[in-house]
């Protein structure tokens, strides 16, 4: 199974806070972690991480700065096998990113550095693939989605994106309460009604998938959350994996709400040190 994943690669900078973030609050960092050097971040290197564990065929389309920073992000996710060829570098310097984590695991991501003015064009698509995964939208994705020979499952809220899609995947703390209201009609809005499921994600509570006429509900497994970063794009993996393998949403939505679950039980934003066998189909 040959798989494509469309997203960022970076290094995210962790600060582990001695107490919750809450308005005027004075906090003591218990740990720096991997705060100066940096560890790999990003949604795109989170999903290709996890689905190279699984032992998917992954190749990374992403647009990364052309510096010490992207060249020490791409050196690390290139550790997970993933195929890089066709990575898009773009002039200037990569933005930090601060991730604060407070005791309970949940996290804060700070953007530090303006984003760039315009982003360069990804090649066009060259190959078709058996699933593609669309974390960022950039331009040229369509390209790519539209090629696919299998489920495109595509992040959401992403309102530059115009589709295709099969799936489409969000939090429920990033929608307003009229997407809530009817989630799989605001996602075709968007995406075109090719759409099959929108896939709403309720952390510890699991995720629902609502379709054009009924919706499947699946729990997530109970975890210890150490660092919550990276657990949705992980989750989007594993959906895109189990459906492009041939599996039905009830099953496919199970895998995820495993490989999410999994993720936020290690002390990462990509799951590099997951265990062996940690993301199954």
């Amino acid at each position: 199974m040959r798989l494509l994943v469309i997203g960022a690669v970076a290094l995210d900078r962790p600060v582990r806070l001695a107490g919750p973030l809450k308005p005027g609050a004075r906090l003591a960092a218990a740990s720096l972690g991997d705060a100066l050097e940096g560890r790999l971040g990003g949604g795109g290197a989170a999903a290709a991480v996890a689905l190279r564990a699984a032992g998917c065929e992954v190749a990374l389309v992403s647009v990364i700065a052309g510096d010490a920073d992207g060249d020490h992000a791409l050196e690390l996710v290139a550790r997970s096998g993933a195929d890089l060829r066709l990575v898009v570098r773009r002039p200037g310097e990569s933005r930090t990113t601060l991730i604060l984590i407070d005791p309970d695991g949940e996290r804060t991501i700070i953007g530090l550095g303006a984003r760039p003015a315009a982003l360069p064009p990804l090649p066009p698509p060259d190959a078709a693939f058996d699933g593609v995964l669309v974390r960022s939208p950039y331009p040229g994705a369509e390209a790519w989605a539209a090629a696919a020979r299998g489920p495109v499952v595509v992040h959401w809220p992403a309102p530059t994106y115009p589709g295709p899609a099969d799936v489409v995947v969000a939090s429920a703390d990033d929608l307003a309460p009229e997407v809530l209201a009817d989630p799989w009609r605001a996602a075709a809005a968007q995406v075109g009604e090719r759409l099959e499921w929108m896939v709403v994600t309720r952390g510890g509570d699991g995720a629902i998938a609502f379709g054009r006429q009924r919706h499947v509900r699946a729990r997530a497994p109970a975890a210890e959350v150490v660092d919550s970063t990276g657990a949705g794009d992980v989750f989007a993996a594993g959906l895109l994996a189990a459906l492009a393998g041939g599996a039905p949403i009830e099953k496919a939505l199970a895998t995820a709400c495993t490989w999410g679950a999994a993720t936020v039980a290690l002390d990462s934003s990509a799951p590099t040190d997951a265990p062996p066998e940690t993301f199954r189909l």
